[in-house]
């Protein structure tokens, strides 16, 4: 059984390198439940290492990756 901790270091594996935040139908829900735990459990973890819940993170990458394709913000995230 692995910990929550384990569990925590996926949900971030998962997003910073598959990013699966690219995938506009993804959702926390869907993440718990390919990791194998519930959302309140993750949650809980992430408020207190991150002070957002997991759908706050998702919904922040999902932005930035939005932001990160409008033509006048490009040039300023690669600078």
């Amino acid at each position: 059984m692995k910990t929550i901790e384990t569990t925590y270091s996926e949900f971030s594996r998962m997003l910073l390198d598959d990013r699966i935040y690219e995938d506009p139908t993804i959702s926390f829900t869907d993440i718990c439940a390919s990791l194998r735990v519930s959302p309140s459990d993750l949650d809980e973890i992430l408020i207190k290492e991150i002070g957002m819940n997991g759908p706050e993170i998702l919904q922040s990458f999902q932005k930035l990756l939005t932001l990160q394709a409008l033509p006048h913000t490009r040039e300023n995230f690669n600078n």
